[in-house]
């Protein structure tokens, strides 16, 4: 860790606003980012990302630099997510409402829309995953950890998230090639 970002740190530990928007500033598009792919829903990583630096702020003083700090708001992320999980109720809606807009694509082919077609493939097959290989495929691949930082944040063996992400690899990889194979022009559909 260099001497700023020590000083940063220290700063933001003992309750800078400044100090505590710089590393909003650095972290939140990673945070965001992580649970937007382990929602599946952009307004409810929107709402946990503000949830996260409420309590990273909160907690400030509990942050002990064991970690990075992206390792840190990851694992603070990982838990809100949790809990909203076993809070949630089932959601109901119409997925029709979903086939009809990717129905709708433009079927041009350029570069972007494979683009993005493949991103909405790709969104499609992680929801598809039960959510402990989603977090830690999203954690170690996302976001780039390492496997014993991963494990720090889910509270796994590093040999757990190793064999999550590799079922979960697979997985992805088996998901994707079904799509190509039952969608000749590229379009994935939803799969509720």
């Amino acid at each position: 860790m260099s001497l700023r970002e020590a000083n940063r740190i220290r700063k933001y530990r003992n309750g800078d606003q400044a100090a505590f928007r710089e590393i909003y500033d650095q972290y939140a598009p990673r945070v965001m980012g992580y649970l937007i792919r382990l929602t599946g829903d952009r307004a409810d990583a929107e709402d946990m990302v503000q949830e996260v630096f409420v309590a990273a702020y909160q907690g400030r003083a509990g942050f002990g630099e064991r970690a990075s700090m992206l390792t840190w708001l990851l694992g603070i992320a990982t838990r809100r997510w949790r809990d909203k999980n076993r809070k949630q109720t089932l959601r109901f809606s119409d997925p029709a409402d979903t086939d009809e807009s990717l129905d709708s694509l433009p079927q041009t082919g350029s570069p972007l829309e494979s683009r993005v077609i493949a991103a909405i493939a790709l969104d499609d097959a992680l929801e598809q995953l039960a959510p402990e290989y989603r977090e830690a495929l999203l954690l170690v691949a996302g976001q780039g950890l390492t496997y014993a930082e991963a494990a720090a944040i889910t509270g796994e063996p590093v040999g757990t998230v190793k064999w999550r992400v590799s079922v979960a690899t697979r997985k992805l990889q088996q998901l994707l090639s079904a799509e190509d194979q039952e969608e000749p022009h590229g379009v994935p559909t939803h799969r509720p």
